[in-house]
């Protein structure tokens, strides 16, 4: 009975004061809105960068010639990986394999009105490629190429790309790039079609072609550069680099092959850059989650400390220590739950709208961001943030009720009368 009385007198008191109430649950949910959109935006930023990481550079697996490594920089072509076709037969056996795209990447020299340009290229095989790379999907002009075996040569180019040497579709360049067989090669293109995937890196400095077209420019019959593994679960990758390097044995008696996971390639400079970036986030978060945190106690305290008298008028009634806290513990829980539900409905509207149109950061910085990190960030939007956000404003508020209001509650009632403390 004692219970459904402290609950009755809670619910009065929050109708009693409303401007109070209305107060305390706005602070709450703002304060929820700004963690539900600030988590959204973290865990968007840092899915773009991995995402971005793994399909340019990484995949979750590559599987190089190993003596590749040691010349890397140069992009030698003659250390290539031979007879692919059956090592990814082989490959795509293994649990947790959702592609293994065969690619060339290479330095190439392009020739455009006697001004040269460095620029780099991509040699991939489209019907494998869309499994993993939406490479449809980010022509903005024109369209993509068509295989080697059509009366000329195709090409798609990045945006930056064509903007800075004033190319457009139909154009033709020439193309001249060190060879599988140490010697140099040239070819001249068609454009087909430009690409943009809105990464800065990309858009300025690669154009594609077919992986056929490029057994024939780069003189690499039955070979590629790397065979890029993707997986259904990133987590797998090191058990599953492990087990494909069992499968390459039998490909290379000499065992010059072999699969290296995201995580040790460049010797582990990825990888470090990628914990350093999370962490570095989660930080940041964790600061603003305390900022949050502070909004939500400064106006529960001040709510408390402005009740005084009030406590003083219960104690001298009768009314036990731990009694007035249940009572501040209950009034607290139920703003908290109508603040954070309101937070977490408007924090929700909110990051799914930005997680649809998505945060321009080359607008907002007056230029490109740099690195595998796209000018366009898409908020993350997921049921676990939203019950994330929902949850703190609830436990912020219900606890940090107890350190005033236990403080409160031991004050003599004279002297919570005379409201001094």
């Amino acid at each position: 009975m004692k219970e459904i009385y402290i609950y009755k007198m809670a619910f009065r008191n929050i109708s009693r004061n409303k401007r109070r109430t209305v107060l305390s649950a706005v602070a709450i949910t703002l304060a929820v809105i700004f963690v539900c959109v600030m988590k959204s935006y973290i865990v968007g930023f840092n899915n773009n960068f991995r995402n971005n990481l793994f399909l340019f550079e990484t995949g979750h697996i590559k599987i190089l010639n190993k003596d590749f490594i040691k010349e890397e920089k140069i992009m030698p072509l003659d250390l290539s990986v031979e007879n692919y076709t059956s090592i990814m037969t082989d490959i795509q056996k293994l649990k947790y394999i959702k592609a293994v795209l065969p690619r060339t990447k290479f330095i190439s020299i392009l020739n455009q009105e006697g001004k040269l340009k460095t620029v780099s290229g991509l040699a991939v095989d489209i019907k494998k490629e869309c499994k993993i790379n939406p490479l449809k999907t980010k022509i903005k002009k024109g369209r993509l190429f068509k295989e080697f075996g059509y009366k000329q040569y195709e090409i798609i180019i990045g945006e930056g790309l064509a903007e800075s040497l004033n190319l457009k579709t139909g154009d033709k360049i020439t193309l001249m790039a060190k060879t599988a067989e140490e010697g140099i090669g040239h070819m001249t293109f068609k454009i087909s079609g430009i690409f943009s995937y809105g990464v800065n890196e990309i858009d300025r400095n690669y154009f594609i072609i077919p992986l056929s077209t490029a057994s024939v420019f780069l003189k690499m019959k039955n070979s590629v550069g790397e065979l890029d593994v993707f997986l259904t679960n990133p987590d797998k990758s090191t058990i599953t680099a492990h087990k494909i390097n069992k499968i390459l044995k039998k490909y290379s008696g000499f065992n010059i092959y072999r699969a290296y996971d995201w995580k040790e390639q460049k010797n582990g400079q990825y990888y470090k850059i990628v914990t350093i970036t999370d962490k570095s986030y989660n930080i940041i978060y964790v600061v603003l989650l305390i900022l949050a945190s502070l909004v939500i106690i400064n106006t529960t305290m001040m709510v408390i400390y402005e009740r005084i008298k009030e406590i003083g008028t219960l104690a001298s009634l009768g009314m036990r220590p731990f009694a007035i806290v249940k009572l501040f513990f209950y009034e607290a829980l139920i703003i908290s739950i109508i603040g954070s539900l309101a937070g977490t409905i408007f924090g929700g509207i909110l990051s799914y709208g930005i997680s649809k149109y998505g945060i321009d950061l080359a607008k907002l910085g007056g230029k490109g961001i740099g690195f595998q990190i796209s000018n366009i960030i898409y908020p993350y939007f997921g049921f676990d943030i939203l019950l994330f956000s929902f949850l703190f404003g609830v436990v912020v508020s219900a606890v940090c009720v107890f350190i005033p209001s236990l403080k409160a509650a031991r004050i003599k009632p004279i002297t919570a009368l005379r409201n001094e403390l």
